[in-house]
């Protein structure tokens, strides 16, 4: 099927459950433990709490961006509007790597849990079976992915706060001084909190399906809350069972269930690490696809992506990013590696965030008189703020080692290769693509016997 539209039934908490769901991979959960050792304990949760309000300024930028442009292109269609199109292309094309590398990351971790949960069976067989899952139902169609989206967002959501809550309640809080007590190194940890957000945006790919475009501000800002409030409130159990907390394994959830709770808290933070996985697998794939078929439809990737199935999905989109999610995953599974690519997946949405900072101000002066269903707040001040602390946090993100006693930057090797070959792709690869689908409509006009 080439019918060039998709369908239009998804609703706000559908921009919810993806905002949410994509943030909250298996990796926050050592994210968090990084947190605490930065903070000093047991004020990481205050940490997370300011990551969240400073989030919340790239989330301003993509809410306006959106209201302007709404569209599964997304991040292509703002940079050809505020810049050029091969910067927009170029970036745009690293960007979408970014989901093949949470999803491999959070592969990794996923791996690591079901061997700790059941070893009998090895990690890369559950790896494959549930990628193969989600995008079984991927194919079903967007009411069946946003469903599943729903369904595993809200259980994480809810589950890690019912846990966390019994945690405290059964622990007690500590002294209140040692709730707000800051270290030396708060302000590392509040940066490397900020991390705990990343990938919320990506619900905007998603636009052109929902019912009402203008879900997506919303439940961004929502999606944003509850984040806050979820791996807040697991920080703050793991810093009341761990006060002097580190990082000695890949799976702190379920050591902190078993100290906890004992079996019961061991499952029960195997169940959320699952609901993470599904989340992370089936947002990336369901708004990673739709923004590669954004990109085939406007000639700039083979006319194979541009494909519906019957139940309007990007079949060959969807399938092409699964085998390179699965691919990035098994090797990451095998090498260790997975701290490369959260670094590198980190620098890019993080130096995006401070791109859109400036998309703001450039559209509100080439363009002033479209009309804006989301306004940033302050401008110019907020932007030029988030604008230069997210270059920062990327930058950052790019330049640390893999390794503590590591040299070589290896993300930011990894990000700059695939730069630079996405910009040779773009300034050779396109032109011919779009020569080839311009003399293909031609003959396809041209009458019979011609």
């Amino acid at each position: 099927m080439k019918n060039p539209s998709l369908s239009r039934v998804l609703p706000l908490r559908t921009a919810v459950s993806t905002s949410a769901g994509l943030a909250s991979a298996a990796i926050n959960f050592l994210a968090a433990v990084e947190v605490a050792q930065y903070a000093g304990g047991q004020s990481a949760w205050l940490a997370i709490l300011v990551a969240g309000i400073l989030i919340v300024l790239a989330g301003t930028n993509f809410a306006e961006l959106n209201g302007l442009f709404p569209s599964a292109a997304a991040i292509r269609v703002w940079i050809r509007r505020g810049l050029n199109d091969q910067v927009s292309l170029v970036a745009s094309m690293v960007y979408v790597t970014t989901v093949i590398l949470v999803i491999a990351a959070d592969a990794f971790v996923l791996g690591h849990m079901f061997q700790a949960a059941i070893p009998a069976i090895p990690g890369e067989i559950w790896i494959l079976l549930i990628l193969l899952v989600i995008t079984g139902l991927n194919l079903r169609g967007i009411r069946v992915a946003g469903i599943i989206q729903d369904v595993n967002a809200f259980v994480l959501l809810t589950t890690l706060t019912v846990f966390s809550l019994i945690v405290i309640g059964r622990q007690g809080l500590p002294p209140v001084p040692q709730l707000f007590h800051t270290g030396p190194h708060w302000l590392e940890a509040v940066a490397l909190g900020v991390f705990i957000y990343v990938g919320f945006e990506w619900v905007t790919p998603l636009s052109e399906e929902f019912q009402d475009f203008r879900a997506i501000p919303r439940g961004l800002f929502i999606a944003l809350g509850l984040i806050a409030v979820a791996f807040g409130l697991f920080t703050l159990a793991f810093t009341v069972i761990f006060p002097h907390p580190r990082t000695t394994t890949l799976i702190p959830q379920l050591l902190l269930g078993m100290k906890a709770l004992g079996p019961l808290g061991f499952w029960w933070m195997a169940l959320v690490t699952l609901t993470t996985a599904m989340t992370t697998f089936n947002g990336g794939l369901l708004t990673a696809s739709r923004f590669v078929y954004a990109l085939a439809r406007e000639r700039v990737l083979p006319a194979w992506f541009n494909r519906l199935n019957q139940r309007w999905v990007p079949h060959h989109a969807l399938w092409t990013l699964a085998a390179s999610a699965l691919g990035l995953a098994f090797l990451v599974y095998v090498s260790g590696q997975y701290v490369v690519l959260i670094n590198a997946g980190a620098g890019v949405e993080s130096l995006m965030y401070a791109l859109t900072s400036y998309l703001v101000l450039r559209l509100r002066r080439i363009d002033p008189d479209r009309e804006r269903v989301y306004r940033v707040p302050g401008v110019p001040i907020v932007p030029v703020i988030g604008g230069l602390l997210f270059l920062a946090l990327g930058i950052g993100a790019l330049l640390t080692p893999a390794t503590p006693h590591g040299v070589v930057p290896w993300s930011l090797v990894y990000v700059v290769t695939v730069t630079l070959l996405v910009a040779g792709y773009v300034r050779y690869g396109v032109p011919k693509i779009k020569a080839a689908r311009s003399r293909a409509m031609t003959a396809r006009q041209e009458p019979w016997g011609k």
